[in-house]
C-alpha cells in the first residue's frame, strides 16, 4: 500500500510541476488572435471551455498578398464571455487544461474576435475612347451601356458615359440621297420634263458640263495671275482673254480683273465692253486707293461681271507700257482681285512681257490653226525652256484658234497630239471660228457659239487645276 501511495504522490507532484511549467510559458507567449469562425491559430473551431491552448507560431515571412477580406461572422459567434475565478496562478478545468489567469482579475475575461480589414473596391474601367466603342459589337456596346451601375456610383444616364463623341458628329457619315431629280436644261429630256412632266435627270453632257463648272470653282491661293501669250499678232489673243475672263467670272462670282498689257496700244476694253475712260496710268497716278470701290472707278464691267482696265492710248502715251507698270499695277489690285488676267503683245522680249512672267502662275499659248501659227507656239514653248521656265510651261495650256472659217491647210488632230508631248493632256484646247468673235465688235458670251463656249470653259477648268498647287512664282 505504501507503494502505491508513493506512485501516486509522485506522479501528482510531477503533474503540478508539468502544469506550473506549461503556465509560465503560456505567461510569456503573447495570445493568439482568433479567427473569423472563432478558432485559433489550431484550427479546432471551438470556443469556451473546450478551446486548444494557443501553440507558439514560429515567425514567418511578411506575404506582399492583399488581405481578403473575411466573411461576415455569425451573431453568436461575435463575442464569448468566460468567467474565470480570480487566482494567483493557472486553474484547472474539468477536461485536465489549464486556463491563463485574465490581467484584470475582478471582471469577467472578454474575448472579442479580430476582423481582417476589408479589401479596397475596385474601381471601374475608364470609358473607352469613341473609336474603340464604335468598333464594338453590338451586342457589347449594349450590354455595357445597359450594365447595372456599381454601388456608390451613380446610373449612367447618357451617351457621354461610354464615349466623348457627339450625336450631331456622327450624322455626317449617314448617306443622304436627294428626294428631287434635277430636271434637263436642253436637248429631247428637257422637252419631255415640259409636256409630259417625266424627269429624265441630267444628259451626260449636262453632267460633264457640271463638273467642269465644279473644277473652275476652286479656290485660288492668295491673287492667281494668268498670262495670255502669242509671237505673232492676229492669233486672237484679246479674243480669248475676254471670253476666259468672263467664263471665269461667270461661273465663280468673284472679282476677277483683265488688264491690257500691251505695249502697242491693245483693245481690250473695246472688245470687253468700254464704261470708263481712265486706264492704267491713271491708276498709278492715284495715290489714294485703300479700297475696292477706289479701284473700281478706273475699271469697265462687262456682262458677265468681268473688270477690264485698259492701257493707254497710243497716240497719247508718252511711253510705252514696261515691266515697272505691269509691277506697280499688280501690286494694288491683287489685293482686291481674286484672279488677274494680263493680255499681252507680240513678242517675249519686250520689258512688259518680261513683267508678266516674272509675277503670273499660268500662261495661255494661243497659235492660229495654221503652219505658220502651229511654229509659233513651237518657238515658245521651246523659248520658256530654255530660259527657265520650265514650271510655268508644266503649267502652261495651248489655244488653237480658227481665225478664218473653212478647212485649214494642216492636221488639227496631228497638231494637238504634237503639242501633247509638251503639255500635260487636256491643256491644248482647238477653238472653231466664231461668227460673234470675227465682226470684231464687243464679245458678249451668251452670243458665242455652243461649241465655243464649251471650249473656253474646259480652258478655264484646266488652267483652274493648278490653283491649289504650291509651285508657284
Amino acid at each position: 500500500m505504501s507503494a502505491d501511495y508513493d506512485r501516486l504522490f509522485h506522479s501528482s507532484g510531477a503533474s503540478d510541476a508539468a502544469d506550473e511549467e506549461t503556465a509560465a510559458h503560456r505567461e510569456s507567449t503573447p495570445p493568439m488572435p482568433v479567427n473569423a469562425s472563432g478558432s485559433g491559430a489550431g484550427g479546432s473551431g471551438y470556443t469556451g471551455e473546450h478551446a486548444a491552448p494557443p501553440m507558439p507560431i514560429a515567425p514567418t515571412q511578411t506575404s506582399t498578398a492583399p488581405p481578403t477580406a473575411a466573411p461576415p461572422p455569425r451573431p453568436s459567434e461575435v463575442t464569448s464571455q468566460i468567467p474565470v475565478t480570480p487566482s494567483t496562478g493557472p486553474q484547472r478545468v474539468q477536461n485536465g487544461l489549464l486556463r491563463t489567469p485574465q490581467a484584470n482579475p475582478g471582471a469577467g475575461a472578454r474575448f472579442e474576435q479580430q476582423y481582417a480589414a476589408p479589401a479596397p473596391q475596385q474601381r471601374s474601367a475608364p470609358a473607352p475612347a469613341p473609336s474603340q466603342h464604335f468598333n464594338e459589337a453590338p451586342e457589347t456596346a449594349w450590354s455595357q451601356a445597359n450594365a447595372p451601375a456599381p454601388t456608390g456610383q451613380p446610373a449612367p444616364t447618357s451617351a457621354a458615359t461610354i464615349g466623348n463623341h457627339r450625336a450631331i458628329d456622327a450624322l455626317s457619315h449617314v448617306g443622304v440621297r436627294s428626294a428631287v431629280k434635277m430636271p434637263s436644261q436642253r436637248g429631247w429630256r428637257h422637252w419631255l420634263y415640259m409636256f409630259t412632266r417625266i424627269n429624265m435627270g441630267p444628259s451626260p453632257d449636262e453632267i460633264y458640263e457640271m463638273d467642269l463648272q465644279a473644277r473652275v470653282r476652286r479656290n485660288a491661293r492668295d491673287s492667281y495671275q494668268i498670262g495670255v501669250f502669242g509671237l505673232k499678232g492676229g492669233v486672237g489673243k484679246t479674243a480669248v482673254t475676254v471670253a476666259l475672263g468672263s467664263a471665269l467670272s461667270r461661273v465663280r462670282g468673284d472679282r476677277i480683273l483683265a488688264i491690257d498689257a500691251d505695249p502697242d496700244g491693245g483693245n481690250l476694253a473695246d472688245r470687253a465692253g468700254r464704261q470708263s475712260a481712265a486706264t492704267v496710268s491713271d491708276l498709278l497716278s492715284d495715290k489714294e486707293l485703300s479700297r475696292y470701290n477706289d479701284i473700281r472707278a478706273y475699271t469697265s464691267m462687262n456682262a458677265a461681271n468681268l473688270e477690264v482696265l485698259s492701257s493707254e492710248e497710243y497716240s497719247a502715251a508718252r511711253r510705252e507700257f514696261n515691266d515697272d507698270d505691269w509691277k506697280a499695277a499688280v501690286g494694288v489690285v491683287s489685293r482686291y482681285y481674286n484672279l488677274v488676267l494680263a493680255d499681252c503683245g507680240a513678242g517675249l522680249f519686250t520689258p512688259s512681257s518680261r513683267g508678266v512672267l516674272s509675277t503670273v502662275s499660268g500662261m495661255v499659248i494661243v497659235a492660229s490653226a495654221s503652219i505658220d501659227g502651229a511654229r509659233q507656239a513651237a518657238v515658245t514653248m521651246d523659248w520658256l525652256r530654255q530660259n527657265g521656265y520650265q514650271d510655268l510651261l508644266g503649267r502652261s495650256c495651248v489655244v488653237i484658234n480658227h481665225v478664218t472659217p473653212g478647212k485649214t491647210n494642216i492636221d488639227v488632230d496631228d497638231l494637238v497630239q504634237q503639242f501633247e508631248r509638251h503639255v500635260a493632256p487636256g491643256r491644248v484646247v482647238v477653238l472653231p471660228w466664231d461668227k460673234h468673235i470675227a465682226a470684231g465688235t464687243e464679245i458678249q458670251l451668251d452670243l458665242l457659239g455652243q461649241t465655243f463656249q464649251r471650249r473656253i470653259l474646259e480652258l478655264a477648268a484646266s488652267l483652274s487645276d493648278d490653283f491649289d498647287r504650291l509651285e508657284r512664282r
